[in-house]
């Protein structure tokens, strides 16, 4: 999920391969996004990627979705798994159906579903929000292949108090040059989930750490603060897959 001038980028985990994105803004200004996690029967890999590439992707850009970025595993995570960012314009354009759905019509979106349900093993939906205030936007976003996306359950009537911990520290993380996109999964399977999203140039820059880095040798201090706040952990890796992504799509002049 970095995006941010980092939207630019995805992305979840959402872009920076050197290309620019419209970021589009939901109602009363706020930044959302549409996440699908699709997992792939393995020995239909080929032909999931070849509708996409062939059919899925055509049809959004005709329909004017304006970019859609994929992501898969890294060297670390579940090779068949896919994700898929794009932007949306405000709840209201769900009102409508899908996007796919509105671009297909009725009978083509359903032979398209069919082919879905022969390459896939399951699929899951997220609407997750941007939170501009709480991250550290990167100037420059090129080359920004990889992303260590870390996902945090927050205890329940906590989520003002990691909030506040972000905040207050916001000046230490840019001070320190620690670069960084917060997003908040709220709708979708699962309870609410916050999730730190690094984009980085290479596997090498892992070995330097999360966002804690920038405490230093007070590190330890800095999360003992949030002792309590946070109920889980779950860091993983992914990678920009170009080839089932697309960018620079103007939306159509008519509905």
């Amino acid at each position: 999920m970095h995006l941010s001038r980092a939207m630019r980028l995805l992305s979840i985990v959402l872009l920076g391969i050197g290309v620019s994105v419209t970021e589009t803004q939901a109602q009363d200004g706020e930044t959302w996004y549409r996440v699908q996690i699709v997992q792939v029967t393995p020995e239909k890999l080929t032909d999931f990627l070849e509708l996409y590439r062939d059919e899925i992707n055509p049809a959004l850009r005709a329909g004017g979705v304006p970019w859609r970025s994929a992501w898969r595993a890294g060297q670390f995570g579940d090779t068949y798994e896919r994700q898929f960012i794009t932007p949306m314009r405000g709840f209201r354009e769900l009102d409508g159906g899908a996007p796919l759905r509105r671009a297909l019509g009725p009978r083509d979106h359903e032979r398209v579903l069919e082919k879905l349900r022969k390459t896939t093993e399951g699929r899951q939906a997220y609407a997750v929000r941007y939170r501009r205030d709480l991250s550290v936007e990167a100037d420059d976003v090129s080359g920004l292949s990889i992303a260590r996306v870390t996902n945090l359950e927050v205890a329940p009537g906590r989520g003002a108090e990691f909030e506040a911990w972000l905040r207050d520290n916001l000046s230490t993380f840019r001070e320190a040059g620690v670069v960084f996109g917060i997003y908040q999964r709220q709708f979708g399977p699962g309870p609410v989930v916050w999730q730190i999203v690094e984009n980085l140039r290479s596997y090498s820059e892992l070995a330097r750490g999360g966002i804690l880095r920038a405490f230093g040798d007070e590190s330890g201090r800095a999360l003992e603060q949030l002792a309590g706040v946070l109920t889980s952990v779950e860091r993983t890796v992914l990678e920009y897959d170009p080839d089932l992504s697309f960018t620079g799509v103007t939306a159509p002049t008519q509905p």
